[in-house]
């Protein structure tokens, strides 16, 4: 008994030869499919890496703000309030990064702006009743 090969284990002549103009467009569309595919995967992981981090600065002011409510009753108001007075009275626990883009400005009697910067994004609350706000630039001025 005689073994007859196999037709598709037979050699391809054209495309065993390097210098075969087919295997070259085939090597050079594959190089085309893996960059587009590299592409996209880091434009997605650059957009995932914005939105992580305007989220991060929003839940950083989320944390604040019972802190902020708390000064606001220990004073009559939010006149004096500073990081530093947060920080030690009231123990703030935030990320170190957070706590020391930490700013507040415009803190008066009855009001105040709370900001905080992560990476390219900011994150700010107009208090005691706003929203919280994030950006690419800033907010409390």
């Amino acid at each position: 008994m005689t073994a007859f090969s196999h037709p598709t284990a037979t050699v391809r002549s054209w495309r065993t030869f390097s210098g075969s103009p087919i295997a070259a467009a085939e090597t050079a569309a594959i190089i085309v499919f893996a960059l587009f595919v590299t592409a996209a995967m880091l434009m997605h992981a650059r957009a995932a890496m914005e939105s992580a981090q305007a989220n991060v600065a929003a839940a950083e002011i989320r944390v604040l703000d019972p802190v902020v409510s708390a000064y606001g009753l220990d004073h009559s108001g939010y006149s004096g309030m500073t990081s530093t007075v947060l920080k030690q009275d009231y123990g703030v626990g935030m990320d170190t990064t957070a706590t020391q883009t930490l700013e507040i400005t415009g803190a008066s009697a009855s009001s105040y702006c709370i900001q905080v910067r992560d990476g390219a994004w900011y994150a700010a609350m107009q208090g005691p009743s706003g929203a919280i706000e994030t950006s690419r630039s800033e907010i409390c001025h």
